[in-house]
């Protein structure tokens, strides 16, 4: 599945990292972040990701918008802008994080038919998504 951890080795290229975990933002804080930045609550914290953080800073990565995962709690995470013109993330927007180590992430899965999933994007493009 790969990495954040793996692609700051440089042996592997963003396209490559399969993992990604499905959270939904929860709430929006303008302004909030230690630089002025905005911040949003997510419904995904350290039992979906784990407490590994990486060479990236954080816990994770937002795919396709320039947020990162950059604090924890059990159940929620916090992102944060990480360029001033990125756009504002509505509250009930899904978005798929990359996480720092796919190990621990895929180690917490237990599936079933009822919730939101763990998305792999697989080499040729196909999308596969494991309901956890």
């Amino acid at each position: 599945m790969l990495d954040l951890q793996q692609q700051h080795t440089t042996l592997i290229t963003a396209p490559q990292v399969a993992q990604r975990v499905r959270a939904t933002v929860i709430s929006y804080y303008p302004g909030r972040g230690p630089n002025g930045e905005d911040e949003a609550l997510v419904d995904a914290g350290a039992i979906a990701f784990s407490k590994d953080t990486g060479p990236s800073q954080g816990y994770g990565e937002v795919v396709g918008k320039a947020w990162r995962l950059t604090r924890i709690s059990q159940e929620h995470g916090i992102l944060i802008q990480t360029k001033e013109e990125s756009e504002k993330l509505e509250i009930g927007t899904v978005v798929e994080i990359i996480g720092q180590h796919a190990c621990l992430i895929a180690a917490v899965r237990h599936c079933n038919d009822n919730a939101r999933g763990f998305a792999l994007t697989l080499g040729t493009g196909t999308s596969m998504v494991l309901y956890c």
